[in-house]
């Protein structure tokens, strides 16, 4: 059966960051469905049969669970495997609901603020001034599960493989870019920043290779070539960064 996933309102969006702001601020205990249920205000947006609670309460427990072993690690590392961990699940969990509901982009502050908030904070807590970054908890590709999701799906085991340590800013330019739209780009331009390497000027090789694709994509229809064609296109691209960076 194919469920309807609920959505909030943009005021019960806010008003659902401020009570958790103050909950935090208060030492109080984060808990998913405060109300015991779905959320008064969720609105389920076309006919059909509302997910029940009990299966989102079921999403929470397979997020925690897949978090079990990144408890405890270094700070350094602990957020990257945070967000291996945590995507792999969202992603695994909509294969089998059906990715259509997860293209909403209104879904996730739901699941974000009423099924998932004790591990949206454990990522983004409270800054210096007793504050929510808002925009990982409201709809955009910035909300730190939709992010998550989007990565595991787009990249898959790339993402775990310990040969290819896909850094933040990287993984910006992947994923919350346009380059998302096209899959299959996103893998290929994964590979080239594996063939980059471990070198002390990739963060740059890596930026001036996107910023080539980007103009390239202005006059490029790259979803008409080829795999090996457009492999090969890219690899022109990132060569001469590679080349560059191992000269110094």
């Amino acid at each position: 059966m194919t469920y309807l996933y609920p959505r909030l309102s943009r005021s019960d969006v806010e008003s659902e960051i401020t009570r958790l702001e103050d909950v935090l601020r208060s030492g109080g205990v984060v808990q998913s469905f405060p109300d015991d249920g779905h959320h008064p205000g969720a609105i389920f947006p076309a006919a059909g049969t509302p997910v029940p609670a009990t299966l989102l309460r079921e999403l929470h427990d397979r997020v925690a669970g897949a978090l079990t072993s990144v408890r405890g690690r270094r700070r350094s590392d602990r957020d990257r495997l945070f967000d291996v961990a945590v995507g792999n699940a969202l992603a695994s969990w909509f294969e089998q609901e059906g990715r259509d509901q997860a293209s909403h982009p209104d879904i996730w502050p739901y699941l974000t603020l009423v099924a998932l908030p004790d591990i949206a904070v454990e990522r983004f807590g409270l800054d210096s001034r007793g504050r929510l970054p808002a925009d990982r908890y409201r709809a955009g590709r910035r909300n730190v599960f939709q992010r998550l999701y989007l990565r595991s799906w787009i990249l898959g085991d790339l993402l775990a493989d310990p040969d290819l340590p896909l850094y933040e800013d990287e993984l910006v330019g992947l994923i919350d870019r346009n380059l998302s739209s096209d899959h299959r780009l996103a893998r290929l331009v994964s590979e080239q920043i594996l063939r980059i390497g471990r070198t002390s000027n990739r963060r740059e090789a890596v930026r001036t290779g996107f910023k080539t694709l980007q103009f390239e994509l202005r006059v490029t229809d790259v979803a008409t070539l080829p795999e090996q064609e457009l492999r090969e296109m890219l690899g022109t691209m990132f060569k001469s960064e590679r080349a560059d960076t191992n000269a110094v």
